[in-house]
């Protein structure tokens, strides 16, 4: 919680060396062997987006990536770890590792519209323009534009969405 006030008070620095103390903690308080850990698991894998977070605040793309990956080995609902990665992959560029997280992000958790809307995004900037001037989009490109106005009708990327689905070949 205090790394979390840090990063949104403006302190991301403050807020990775609060990060990494707690994963230092609870790495003390790991359950013994056959224990069972799954609460354990998922409290760590909230540190591990924290200080994804924090990483991403201070522009370290590929480190705030690496913690990410860290949350969804660990978390029983990997559904916002991939959600953080394929967004920051996507505003970083890399479309083809952002489509990839943002399947497994709807796969863990279906009712996530925006990871819906990044997953179009990214199969729609790879779409081939037919010589109409409309875009070939693919089953799963329309499939993730509709399950995104299904899921946010009235969200904030409604009108892009329909406007993709404007521009499609029929």
């Amino acid at each position: 919680m205090l790394g979390n006030a840090q990063l949104y008070n403006g302190g991301a620095e403050a807020s990775l060396a609060t990060y990494d103390r707690a994963l230092a903690a609870a790495e003390q308080e790991k359950p013994a062997p056959g224990q069972p850990d799954a609460a354990w698991k998922d409290f760590v894998a909230t540190i591990y987006i924290g200080k994804g977070n924090a990483l991403l605040k201070l522009k370290r793309n590929s480190d705030a990536v690496d913690a990410y990956n860290r949350s969804a080995e660990m978390a029983s609902n990997t559904g916002l770890a991939y959600f953080n990665l394929c967004a920051v992959l996507y505003n970083i560029g890399d479309t083809q590792n952002s489509a990839a997280a943002c399947r497994k992000c709807v796969q863990a958790d279906p009712s996530r519209a925006n990871a819906w809307f990044v997953l179009a995004s990214d199969l729609f900037a790879d779409a081939p323009v037919a010589s109409t001037g409309k875009v070939t989009m693919t089953a799963e490109t329309r499939q993730a534009l509709e399950k995104y106005l299904e899921l946010a009708p009235d969200g904030p990327h409604a009108a892009d969405v329909k406007a993709m689905l404007d521009m499609a070949a029929h």
